[in-house]
């Protein structure tokens, strides 16, 4: 459904009953990724997944974006749903967002999922690439980031042996805004270091890492996972960074493992 917040009109999967959870999409995708999620929590549980400003079917930004104002327009989202407090859950990007969240609102969370994401900011490096992107985007349009992307997301073995999942994905990056992938990366690319925060956090966490993930790679996440006081780390087996769509059993599994222990 469409949800008009902050000026904008953004798009919001809400689905099922119960505790919320906010689930946060990944660059370059959209609410989707998390369809095996929601399918799986939504008997149980009330699953909130947006789409960024600029991203899947959400309104394209007319000015700069940075990480907070994604955050805020998450929390717009929870104020015009009536959400007081919820479980939050990024996956890359969306963990940024998570982290934003966190400076802006921590008591509006009753726990948090990391999956596949970093506190750290980009370097020199990392911030030219994301430009790169930015100036290829206008080129190319969104295959840019799909060429970029694909082979990074998912092992070679998933390439070869989940044709279903990889066209899935190609038809999901295809049809994103080229302007809105722009303004996330360079959000992206000028973020904020996030690693002193991780001691503040107070809620029970769960980290998730992916065996084969160059992107977030576990050696980073275990490290973040232990900044947070009793964070559980789990690393999935042969798996790279899209954890969530390559291997929805055992990140769901996971997922079921510690809802349950926080919820009544």
């Amino acid at each position: 459904m469409k949800q008009r917040v902050n000026g904008t009109t953004l798009f919001v999967q809400d689905q099922g009953q119960g505790a919320p959870i906010i689930l946060l999409h990944g660059f370059p995708l959209d609410h989707r990724m998390w369809q095996s999620q929601v399918d799986a929590l939504s008997p149980s549980y009330r699953v909130i997944a947006p789409d960024f400003r600029g991203m899947g079917q959400s309104d394209v930004p007319v000015s700069p974006m940075s990480l907070t104002h994604y955050a805020q327009d998450i929390l717009a989202i929870m104020d015009e749903k009536g959400i007081e407090k919820a479980t939050l859950g990024g996956f890359s990007m969306g963990g940024y967002v998570a982290l934003a969240l966190l400076r802006l609102a921590p008591e509006r969370f009753s726990a948090l999922i990391f999956a596949n994401t970093r506190p750290e900011p980009d370097g020199q490096e990392g911030r030219k690439n994301r430009m790169n992107m930015a100036v290829n985007l206008y080129d190319k349009g969104p295959a840019a980031a799909r060429d970029a992307m694909l082979p990074k997301l998912v092992t070679p073995a998933t390439l070869q042996d989940q044709p279903q999942l990889i066209d899935d994905l190609r038809t999901a990056m295809d049809s994103m805004p080229a302007e809105g992938l722009v303004h996330a990366s360079i959000a992206m690319a000028f973020r904020e270091d996030s690693v002193e925060l991780l001691s503040s956090i107070q809620v029970p966490t769960l980290v998730i890492a992916g065996e084969q993930d160059a992107i977030a790679p576990p050696d980073v996440m275990k490290a973040m996972a232990d900044r947070i006081a009793g964070a559980q780390f789990h690393v999935i087996p042969s798996a790279s960074h899209l954890t969530p769509m390559e291997k929805p059993e055992a990140f769901n599994d996971l997922l079921f493992s510690f809802l349950q222990e926080i919820t009544p």
